[in-house]
């Protein structure tokens, strides 16, 4: 925990500026507060079809991103540089994550090709690996492309860090998660696997189908670590330097807005956090066991809770 509060405390002394910070706070606050008020994220965004569920996750996600790149660029004490690269990676980003949330193609492919008995499991995993494909293999390519003179896949480095300081923050989080399993928001929500007749007909015992949708489950954070803070951060960092973190933590912050307030408030945290520790160590392997190590233990829990109840 000592080398993760240094890069915290190096990262705030250098890069914290006060009007900056307020104002993308307070823009955030006021998303936060239309999305919660008018369910625009359930009601509205999820609700929508085909190829105009895009283009509305589209619009969504630039606004989440190029209003505090914008911020910055206009209260920071040296200006971005908003440069044809800037544009070039900002664009692909903004599709590629608006791709694979809106699942343009995935949804109605899964329910027709499947049994109705195992279409529920089959599109809950396959949405959970669609990341795979919609933005890392993207991704691969570009890197081969602009950047594989980095020798560093944004990221996914062959040198992984000292993991026990990611260990403790579990620990830490556990009776956060335990306290938090309590509040009927968290019940609704998790555990995020549903209970379904796939297993009988595929003729397995429960388990297998639970594991099967939890590994995918898991395998989903490790594309979401590597796309917010390996390409946002590490990525971005190329044309941003340390002021690709706040955009990364304002656009993550939008991908919780289908789950409970609380969970999206404290996710502006918690990517800054691993924001600034995937651009001190160059690695997102931390940020993927926290993330996966915090993802299970919320099913853990639920499961627990549904059992006790």
């Amino acid at each position: 925990m000592k080398k993760i509060w240094q890069y915290l405390r190096g990262h705030v002394q250098e890069d914290f500026q006060l009007d900056e910070y307020t104002s993308i706070a307070a823009f955030l606050a006021i998303c936060i507060t239309l999305n919660y008020t008018f369910d625009f994220e359930d009601s509205f965004l999820d609700v929508q079809t085909g190829f105009t569920k895009f283009w509305y996750y589209l619009l969504t996600h630039a606004v989440a991103y190029l209003v505090p790149v914008f911020i910055i660029h206009f209260l920071s004490r040296k200006k971005l540089r908003i440069t044809a690269a800037f544009w070039l990676r900002s664009s692909l980003l903004l599709m590629l994550i608006s791709f694979d949330r809106s699942n343009s193609l995935l949804e109605q492919w899964v329910y027709e090709f499947f049994h109705h008995q195992v279409s529920f499991l089959a599109y809950k995993v396959l949405n959970n690996l669609s990341g795979l494909i919609y933005i890392i293999l993207p991704l691969f390519l570009f890197y081969v492309l602009r950047d594989k003179h980095e020798q560093n896949f944004y990221g996914l480095s062959k040198n992984v860090p000292h993991l026990k300081p990611y260990l403790v923050l579990l620990l830490i989080m556990l009776p956060i998660i335990v306290a938090a399993s309590f509040l009927p928001g968290f019940q609704k929500q998790y555990p995020m696997y549903a209970v379904t007749q796939a297993h009988l007909f595929l003729q397995v015992p429960e388990w297998v189908t639970i594991a099967m949708y939890e590994i995918a489950y898991a395998l989903n954070f490790v594309g979401i670590e590597f796309f917010y803070r390996g390409f946002l951060v590490i990525g971005m960092a190329t044309v941003l330097g340390r002021s690709a973190i706040l955009p990364m933590a304002s656009l993550y912050c939008f991908l919780h807005f289908g789950k409970p307030m609380p969970e999206a408030v404290s996710s502006i945290f918690g990517g800054y956090i691993l924001g600034v520790i995937a651009l001190q160590t160059r690695s997102i392997w931390g940020g993927i066991l926290a993330h996966v190590g915090i993802a299970w233990m919320m099913e853990a829990i639920a499961w627990l809770q549904d059992i006790i109840h």
